[in-house]
């Protein structure tokens, strides 16, 4: 199996706001497919910039860069970049001051996002977030969730969705097949989402399905729904992954799994990496920042795809390339750059003084380190 295939399935994290020379090294041994940033490797937009070139000339093929830029706790970048509402905030615009102004709120918090990551020469985003806000569940979720029904949350996250890949970024709709009900953190344990298939098709999954044809990507969830697969966390399970998205919905998209390191797997990264590609993910996140866990990432992807078919191999491969391929090598236009397009200074001049009038304080929010 050649390395190119092997890394072609990893996301690693970087340790700091630069490269170390021993990143350098493995990066030019094991390319990956992309690199994703944490608020450990940000300081400001031009040094964001300067990491970004500096992953550009040291990796060949050019990885794809990403981020969690949801806004609300979830924002990886924030000032001088707009400080974005977490998604329930647009849920109640919605309720109290009707849809036009919610909606033309979001398809423009989309684009200003897309906009301001493109600068920066990052090509995927993960978000949106597609569960469902439920009353008692973990708080992991709670405010990231743009509404407690199904139809809230498609609608919303739509029109989000939309002005991101407007703007020429990748959208990543997370976490399938539904985080909203969890009764714990899937960062420290394993959850259970204890509904039947019928319950969960009308409720947790319609999201996800209803935006499929929209979506070039899902990031899936750590945490077992009993209705379908009462063995195996949806990273793991086939009867999910393989079956219900591609051979039931006929998905063409990526199937990226949440962090591996997160506390509700169990095994070392190569086992759990193993699991993951064998149960039809595409990408693997690792965010450790360490280099030696993007090794044994490697490890286990490796295994599992030497034990699949040929064909198999080839078509993961394909559709990685073909979906990945507009977002390799995004050159950096800069921040400053940006500050001079006409239309981002327009249009976030009226964003910020839209959220100012309507009562949004992004001061009063405490950034999560963690989620994803």
């Amino acid at each position: 199996m050649s390395p190119e295939l092997i890394g072609q399935r990893l996301v690693i994290g970087l340790a700091g706001p630069e490269l170390t020379a021993a990143e350098e090294r493995w990066l030019r041994q094991q390319p990956p497919a992309g690199a994703i940033l944490f608020a450990r490797n940000i300081v400001t937009p031009h040094q964001v910039v300067a990491l970004v070139n500096q992953i550009r000339s040291t990796v060949y093929p050019t990885p794809t860069l990403w981020i969690d830029q949801e806004g609300g706790r979830v924002q990886r970048i924030r000032q001088p970049l707009i400080d974005y509402p977490p998604a329930a905030w647009f849920g109640a615009m919605e309720q109290q001051h009707g849809p036009a102004v919610a909606h033309r709120l979001l398809s423009v918090a989309g684009q200003l996002c897309g906009m301001e990551l493109a600068a920066l020469g990052i090509g995927v985003d993960c978000a949106p977030v597609l569960d469902i806000g439920t009353v008692g569940a973990d708080p992991v979720i709670g405010d990231r969730a743009f509404g407690c029904h199904p139809d809230t949350v498609i609608r919303l996250a739509g029109h989000w969705l939309d002005g991101l890949q407007q703007a020429g970024v990748m959208a990543v709709g997370k976490h399938f097949p539904g985080h909203g009900a969890a009764q714990s953190d899937s960062h420290k344990t394993l959850p259970t989402v204890d509904k039947s298939h019928h319950e969960l098709s009308n409720w947790e999954l319609q999201p996800f399905r209803q935006l499929l044809s929209r979506l070039p990507a899902l990031m899936t969830a750590h945490l077992v729904a009993t209705g379908i697969d009462a063995e195996q966390p949806a990273t793991w399970s086939a009867p999910l992954l393989l079956d219900l998205l591609r051979s039931t919905w006929h998905y063409e998209g990526l199937i990226v799994s949440d962090a591996l390191e997160m506390g509700a797997l169990s095994g070392t990264l190569a086992d759990r990496a193993y699991r993951a590609i064998q149960a039809g993910c595409d990408l693997l996140l690792c965010c450790t920042g360490r280099v030696e866990d993007g090794q044994s990432v490697l490890e286990g992807v490796a295994q599992a795809l030497c034990q699949q078919p040929v064909a198999v191999v080839q078509q993961a491969s394909t559709r990685i390339e073909r979906l990945l391929a507009p977002y390799r090598g995004l050159p950096p236009r800069g921040w400053d750059a940006l500050l001079q397009d006409a239309w981002y200074h327009e249009q976030r001049a009226w964003f910020e003084q839209q959220l100012c009038q309507l009562g949004y304080g992004a001061q009063s929010l405490a950034a999560d380190p963690t989620s994803s």
